[in-house]
């Protein structure tokens, strides 16, 4: 099985549907690549039906490839101390009610929804939710303005483990939809949750893109070997700047056990980045492969990752019919 937990949907909520982007974030390399992969314009943000038409296309893209299951992410908006929504510094709002209609209409995809903690109506919002299907919850600490260490947030942290949802929280620096210190977005300000019993995926495991940038890999390397229900997405590894901390993963059987796979759609995959951990003929095949998700999974596969790291997030979502009980207690210990 190859599971995919990181895939963005994004709208304009031109039908007032609840999504939105931003004028500044239209304008970003991030949007461009985005409609890029989709093979889509600009243009197309004028349609009243573009937020229908751009998950349609990427709902048959993952139908297309050879993945079994992936996670559409919801997006919260930005939200002030006061639990206020902040308008001016939110770049980027994914409707978690259109996220969910768009996961039920494929066998393959699952909804992922993102509430922030700090709203007034978070508990019940993620009750709501969580009754509609969601299998995670999604946070970008440093683009919604979440500080995880906060004791506001654990009541929070209490429903998620109480329903055993995992939380898949962004970690290390962040670029496309930065909106507030990078600081937020440290491992260790992930501990409370942990100690409330929640799984908790960090995304990207921590590590950076731009050398000069500060790196968590090794904060959240010592955090997985310390909690046992601390994970790691592999999610936009697939760059000169991550590939070679993915063969630091690999090589510790006990950090490679705390791994899962993530596309990170649209980020694209950068396979000739890659060479001397790959080797030429798997860039050029790479390269010819047409389907996103389907290029993600054979640069991971080419640079070592195992099926047990591609099917690991079988074990952690909430999904229909699973028992209650956390998955570190029925999978017992990782060893350090």
């Amino acid at each position: 099985m190859i599971w995919d937990i990181h895939v963005h949907v994004a709208g304009v909520g031109r039908r007032n549907n609840g999504n939105y982007l931003s004028p500044q974030f239209q304008r970003s390399v991030a949007c461009r690549l985005f409609l890029r992969n989709l093979g889509l314009t600009a243009d197309l943000f004028n349609d009243e039906g573009v937020d229908d038409h751009i998950g349609r296309l990427i709902v048959s893209q993952i139908n297309a490839s050879g993945l079994d299951r992936a996670v559409l992410l919801a997006f919260d908006a930005a939200h002030q101390d006061d639990g206020t929504r902040d308008e001016q510094r939110t770049l980027m709002v994914t409707d978690n009610d259109f996220v969910a209609g768009l996961a039920a209409t494929s066998g393959k995809t699952l909804f992922g929804a993102s509430v922030h903690p700090y709203r007034r109506d978070a508990l019940e919002e993620l009750e709501r939710l969580i009754k509609k299907g969601a299998c995670l919850v999604k946070w970008l600490p440093s683009a919604q303005n979440i500080q995880p260490d906060q004791p506001r947030c654990f009541p929070f942290y209490d429903l998620l483990a109480k329903h055993n949802v995992p939380l898949l929280s962004h970690t290390g620096a962040e670029h496309t939809l930065k909106a507030f210190p990078d600081s937020l977005s440290d491992p260790r300000r992930l501990a409370p949750a942990l100690e409330r019993g929640v799984t908790v995926i960090a995304a990207h495991c921590g590590t950076s893109l731009f050398l000069h940038e500060k790196s968590y890999f090794k904060a959240w390397q010592e955090m997985a070997l310390r909690h046992e229900n601390l994970y790691g997405d592999i999610s936009a590894f697939g760059v000169v700047t991550r590939i070679w901390r993915l063969g630091t993963l690999l090589r510790s059987p006990a950090l490679a056990a705390k791994c899962l796979f993530g596309s990170d759609f649209p980020v694209p995959p950068w396979p000739l980045s890659c060479l001397g951990k790959i080797s030429m003929n798997e860039t050029l095949a790479i390269r010819r492969t047409r389907n996103f998700f389907d290029q993600s999974v054979a640069l991971m596969k080419a640079a070592g990752v195992t099926d047990e790291i591609f099917a690991r997030a079988g074990q952690l979502l909430r999904l229909p019919g699973r028992s209650s009980t956390p998955p570190l207690l029925a999978m017992g210990k990782v060893a350090a």
